[in-house]
């Protein structure tokens, strides 16, 4: 089952409460056809919402399978070797954590069976996938395989937490 075929993302923003419904229609209709489309207005900072969080929640809703924030990921970029750099840009593909039986993949669509079933054929690991918000996604991809190219063992997402044993 394809992401399309599931809920409206924004029947699932409107539920959740994160989008108005007055800017609902003016993002649902089509380009040039929203003359006066309302502007909402900016919240104070403490009221501000984190966007991509209630979108990835959104995406889960959507999908039915567990999001991934990426911006809080820890990476150990030896676990990158399981999948090419250009496999990973073309898939939208990223291994996060490699164990013993499993594979655990960010992806942009976690009901691509074409992909999940290559990787357990050519791993003979178990894949569990877990949904990412894409554009986070592709620069995650970007970034921690051009650390693994610098020579890093480790990739932190921008609101990682840090180590506390230092």
């Amino acid at each position: 089952m394809s992401i399309d075929e599931k809920r409206p993302l924004g029947r699932i923003l409107l539920q959740r409460k994160l989008v108005p419904r007055e800017l609902l229609g003016a993002l649902t209709e089509p380009k040039g056809t929203a003359a006066t489309a309302p502007s909402a207005p900016q919240p104070p900072v403490a009221e501000r919402r984190d966007t991509e969080l209630d979108a990835l929640h959104a995406l889960a809703d959507r999908t039915g399978v567990s999001g991934l924030d990426l911006r809080l990921a820890k990476i150990t970029l030896e676990h990158l070797d399981v999948v090419p750099l250009e496999v990973a840009e073309a898939l939208l593909i990223l291994p996060v954590l490699v164990r013993e039986g499993g594979l655990y993949l960010a992806m942009a669509d976690p009901h691509d069976r074409r992909a999940v079933d290559e990787l357990e054929f050519v791993t003979g690991k178990t894949v569990y996938p877990f949904i990412a918000v894409r554009t986070t996604l592709l620069q995650t991809i970007t970034a921690a395989y051009a650390a693994k190219a610098r020579g890093a063992t480790e990739y932190r997402g921008s609101m990682a937490p840090a180590d506390s044993r230092q």
